[in-house]
């Protein structure tokens, strides 16, 4: 992982680091309407920098590749929450 922090100089362990921003915007928004849409950016910006270093920095690739599968799980999580108001009112039919 030195190799990554040495190439930033912005102190960040990734020196192109919009896929990282975009990432944890996308894991901390709260606001469900926009949530799709931020998963989507971050997962572009993501597959984008993986594009660009198919060949270099292995640190970096697992952390694009764990990052790909947290939004994943909270795509996963947000569709749920969505149905989850119209099953209820199913059930209660």
């Amino acid at each position: 992982m030195a190799s990554i922090a040495a190439a930033s100089t912005d102190g960040s362990i990734f020196p192109a680091r919009r896929w990282h921003e975009l990432y944890h915007a996308a894991i901390i928004e709260l606001d469900s309407a926009r949530l799709p849409g931020r998963i989507a950016e971050a997962r572009q910006a993501i597959l984008d920098r993986a594009r660009e270093i198919l060949t270099t920095s292995r640190d970096e690739r697992y952390f694009l590749n764990d990052a790909l599968r947290s939004l994943l799980l909270l795509e996963a999580v947000a569709e749920r929450e969505k149905r989850a108001p119209e099953e209820r009112r199913i059930g209660r039919e």
